[in-house]
């Protein structure tokens, strides 16, 4: 029988997971450091739930085995999918370490997190259509609208990101009148990158 991570909210209860993660961590006496990103970012920051994390670590067997047990025992394992996915690390630089910070620290396992604007820059470089919907969100909650400022922040993080799609994102949060007078007032600059 699974237990029920769910919340009243519907969201996943993550910290239950990684609680459990870090009981079985233990129980094989390995460690594990995970750099969390993707929609799990956006559940903490309150934009979307997720059913699964996103995240850097390094793996053995070991591990992966206690991963699946974890998540099969919560009922968050998908037929083909563990919860628990490495996979972002092959599309995405790591994040230097002033781009995410702790947010559980158990005896064998440390859960940190990546700083909202890394996962703009991770959507930017997958640019699906969902993607560009979550990046308007979170330029809009966060009242963003520094788009070079952004982009020099995303390049500080290892992402190459073509400026149009950023400001694809940007008239999503605030706009086509907002859009006309950024180009509008930002001309000179623009001609960098067109």
């Amino acid at each position: 029988m699974s237990r029920n991570p769910t919340l009243n909210s519907g969201a996943i209860d993550f910290e239950s997971v990684f609680k459990q993660l870090n009981d079985e961590l233990s129980k094989i006496e390995q460690s594990l450091k995970l750099i969390c990103a993707g929609g799990y970012v956006m559940q903490l920051h309150g934009y979307k739930t997720t059913s699964d994390v996103d995240a850097f670590y390094k793996s053995n067997m070991e591990i992966d085995a206690v991963i699946r047990k974890v998540g099969d025992e919560f009922g968050i394992n998908k037929p083909d999918e563990i919860w628990l996915n490495g996979s972002i690390s092959r599309m995405n630089p790591e994040p230097p370490g002033k781009y995410f910070k702790l947010v559980y620290s158990f005896t064998n396992l440390e859960v940190h997190a990546v700083e909202i604007n890394y996962v703009v820059g991770m959507k930017l470089v997958s640019s699906r259509e969902q993607d560009f919907i979550d990046i308007g969100d979170i330029l809009r909650h966060d009242n963003n609208e520094q788009p070079f400022t952004l982009l020099s922040e995303l390049a500080d993080m290892g992402f190459n990101v073509d400026i149009s799609n950023l400001l694809d994102g940007f008239e999503r949060a605030h706009g086509m009148n907002w859009l006309d007078e950024f180009y509008a007032n930002n001309q000179e600059e623009l001609r960098k990158y067109f």
